[in-house]
């Protein structure tokens, strides 16, 4: 009998069998694990010590709090004493402070004077101990500096307000690897570590903003096991829509059973009176996205693998997206009703991958299903229920409310409208709430079947109306008190934001990576790597792997053979990663997002420079410097012969073309020749740029092998 099944049989969890079994030296690795009859008569005999150590765990509960409520009538009573004078508290409180020696490096100051404030306004009842509270707050004064500043704040006004020199404050950012200028601006959580080197408390607006959001339900407590949030990945046609489907349609939740299905971003199934949240959009990409974004979602992923296919490129795509993010792996064979199925070729490619299937010893679950015929989908529901009752997955419902924008978009008849995942409380009707820099007041909450839902606990899906406008999927909701300080929040986050997008962060990202290096730890290094041909990814893979620098490991998230696409990108800002890139191109779409994001991509043309400024960037060596930028691209339409050579009659098809512009000259995707522009001009007159849209006359200079239908790309050099 497997292992899964003897739990159910004894009434207990598999985590509890887990334990027992292990307590007589009986190794239970997966639930799929058979055991043998005499295993199972062993750990019959022993279950009852389980049930006697949970009874004593209570009882030791109990004492433990009967000691606790002694203790404070033992201390209540310890201060009604008339023996014990208020001066004599006090006293005692001013005797700690002054053994505190290093008080002046430490961190905890703040909380050490609202400690000893707090005790001297409970104590100091007479005057005469009104007298010894002042003495305390002076002497913690002298101690203490706060100052008030104003965030945006640049570097030399900062230096100004804690009144040190601006060269020795530059020294103390480079030591903590952050490159600014005395006009750059200083981030807060930045500031306030450095004025606590200088014994100084800074009140800021980022400290306003968290007690805007704590609520009186922030201090409250109660964690309860929570439904698991699944995603489902995989190769293109290899049944990822088909799947979710077939799990939607056969194991809706029974109270929400009638209306129409509607997309909202997630739907709920329930399995054995348990209920399973799934991410209704298929494909790494979009959970990469919402990990680019920071939101952590997904605690389970179901990767998708045709059975007559086998493992394909985004297959692999999939698997390298799912580790870099630390999610279990449950595999689906999908397709095995094909005539042409193979399953176990599929498990052999799966090794190749490490995902070794628990049936040859490894810890992956293997599920072969037919998301076509519905086969075995209740049994690959109950592989997950199984994963997620050994992660012991657990939330705060008393928290106050917070959750993760799954999906948005604006509905013409209700507005701006978005699928929240709750993660944290209870979300009901009528709260407030900010996300990002929009705002509101929920209206109404709607499941995916269009049915009103009057509180959502934690991994429930819902969609929210009430909102300013269209917030981003991966945004974080938090609920406030009312909708003025969930405005006044929203204004606050868009200013910020348009700080952040005036400050060039790329000169110190590399430093990002390499933050907070210990002398005593290895740290990894994250790349993802594009190459041109399967013969350069494994030479430059294999160079990779035997580079040897102190504390430092190279950790290859993702390679393959092609250009830089979204998901390249999308995975290196999720990871912290660096893209490396050989003989191959960045996507248009992908180069949008590496604008806007904060991701390092260097592509190269010679394998050892690609290795020399690995190196030297592990080694913090490279410094700002001029790269190229493809700002543009032109098509030749015609070609006019003039005196001294030939003038390319062009349509610039994207971008634009500057006159100071590098060029490279493509034809049939081939580079051709590499130069400059030795003319542009549009109408006869000389011109500084051509935008795109427009017609312009390109002479490039020592080139005359144009031909029509080449394509012209345009360079700049630019600092980075």
């Amino acid at each position: 009998m497997k292992a899964h099944e003897v739990s159910k049989v004894l009434g207990i969890t598999f985590k509890e069998l887990k334990e027992i079994a292990g307590n007589l030296s009986i190794s239970v690795n997966s639930p799929n694990q058979k055991l043998s009859d005499e295993q199972i008569s062993l750990i019959e005999k022993n279950i009852n010590n389980l049930t006697t150590l949970k009874n004593n765990l209570k009882d030791l509960q109990k004492n433990e709090n009967k000691i606790k409520e002694n203790q404070e009538i033992l201390q209540k009573e310890v201060l009604q004493q008339k023996d014990l004078k208020n001066e004599e508290i006090i006293d005692k409180k001013i005797e700690i402070i002054d053994k505190k020696e290093d008080l002046q490096k430490s961190i905890n100051n703040k909380k050490l004077i609202e400690y000893v404030e707090e005790g001297v306004e409970k104590s100091a009842k007479k005057e005469e101990s009104l007298e010894k509270s002042e003495v305390a707050r002076d002497y913690l004064e002298e101690l203490i500096k706060e100052i008030e500043i104003e965030f945006p704040i640049t570097v030399e006004k900062f230096a100004q307000a804690l009144n040190i020199n601006l060269t020795e404050l530059i020294q103390k950012l480079l030591s903590k690897g952050q490159i600014l200028n005395k006009n750059s601006f200083i981030e807060p959580t930045l500031a306030e570590d450095i004025a606590l080197e200088y014994n100084i408390l800074i009140k800021t607006k980022e400290k306003e903003k968290k007690e805007f959001v704590s609520l009186e339900l922030e201090e409250k407590e109660i964690w309860v096991s929570r439904a698991p949030v699944v995603t489902v990945m995989g190769h293109v046609d290899h049944g990822k829509t088909t799947l979710l489907d077939t799990i939607r349609k056969t194991n809706v939740v029974a109270k929400e059973a009638g209306g129409i299905t509607q997309h909202i971003g997630a739907y709920q199934v329930e399995y054995n009176g348990k209920k399973i949240t799934f991410i209704d959009t298929p494909g790494h990409e979009a959970f990469t996205s919402l990990r680019a974004r920071g939101a952590k979602v997904t605690d389970i992923v179901i990767l998708v693998v045709a059975a007559d296919d086998g493992i394909m490129p985004q297959t692999i795509e999939a698997i390298n997206h799912a580790k870099a993010a630390g999610v279990p792996i449950i595999v689906a064979i999908n397709k095995i009703d094909k005539p042409n199925a193979n399953v176990d070729r599929v498990k052999n490619q799966l090794v190749t991958y490490g995902l070794i299937p628990e049936e040859w010893g490894g810890h992956t679950p293997v599920v072969e299903v037919s998301a076509k015929t519905g086969k075995n989908i209740d049994y690959l529901l109950e592989v997950v229920l199984l994963v997620a009752e050994l992660m012991d997955l657990k939330a705060n419902i008393a928290g106050n409310p917070e959750g993760v924008v799954i999906e948005s978009k604006l509905d013409k008849n209700k507005g701006p409208i978005a699928t929240i995942l709750v993660q944290k409380g209870i979300l009901k009707p009528g709260m407030a709430f900010v996300i990002g820099k929009t705002w509101g007041k929920i209206r109404a909450m709607y499941n995916e079947r269009g049915q009103v839902v009057k509180e959502a606990i934690p991994s429930t899906p819902v969609e929210i109306m009430g909102i300013s406008q269209v917030p981003e999927a991966g945004e974080k909701l938090i609920v406030v008190e009312n909708e003025k300080i969930a405005k006044n929040l929203a204004l606050e986050n868009q200013k910020l934001e348009e700080i952040s997008k005036k400050q060039s962060k790329k000169v110190f990202s590399i430093n990002d990576i390499l933050s907070k290096f210990s002398s005593e730890e290895t740290q990894n290094f994250n790349i993802i790597l594009k190459t041109d041909t399967q013969g350069s990814l494994e030479a430059i893979k294999s160079i990779i792997e035997r580079m040897n620098i102190e504390n430092i490991r190279f950790n290859i998230l993702h390679a393959a053979v092609g250009n830089i696409v979204d998901s390249d990108v999308l995975l290196a800002k999720a990871s912290n990663a660096v893209i490396l890139g050989f003989n191959i191109k960045i996507e248009a779409t992908a180069k949008k997002i590496l604008e806007k994001e904060d991701v390092q991509c260097y592509i190269y043309n010679i394998i050892y420079d690609l290795i020399d400024n690995l190196k030297k960037l592990v080694e913090g060596m490279i410094k700002p410097e001029e790269v190229e930028i493809e700002i543009g691209q032109a098509q030749v339409k015609q070609v006019f012969k003039i005196k001294n050579g030939k003038v390319a009659g062009c349509y610039v098809i994207n971008g634009k073309i500057s006159r100071d512009s590098k060029v490279i000259i493509e034809r049939n995707n081939e580079k051709i020749f590499e130069g400059y522009i030795e003319s542009l001009k549009r109408f006869q007159e000389d011109v500084k740029e051509v935008n795109q849209g427009y017609e312009c006359g390109i002479k490039i200079k020592d080139f005359n092998d144009i031909n029509v239908g080449d394509i012209i790309r345009a360079f700049i050099k630019q600092y980075e």
